[in-house]
């Protein structure tokens, strides 16, 4: 099940093995960036 990702209080970030990467249709990343978009967060997320 995706995770949201947190933050310590010391400013470290918890992130899970299937976090969720929030991504929301028109708000400027558009059909344009978002396919080579995804592969960079996948490849972050493996």
């Amino acid at each position: 099940m995706a995770d949201k990702i947190t933050q310590n209080a010391d400013g470290s970030l918890n992130v899970s093995d299937e976090p969720i990467i929030p991504f929301i249709e028109g708000d400027g990343t558009g059909v344009d960036i978002w396919p080579a978009s995804q592969l960079v967060l996948d490849a972050a997320a493996a």
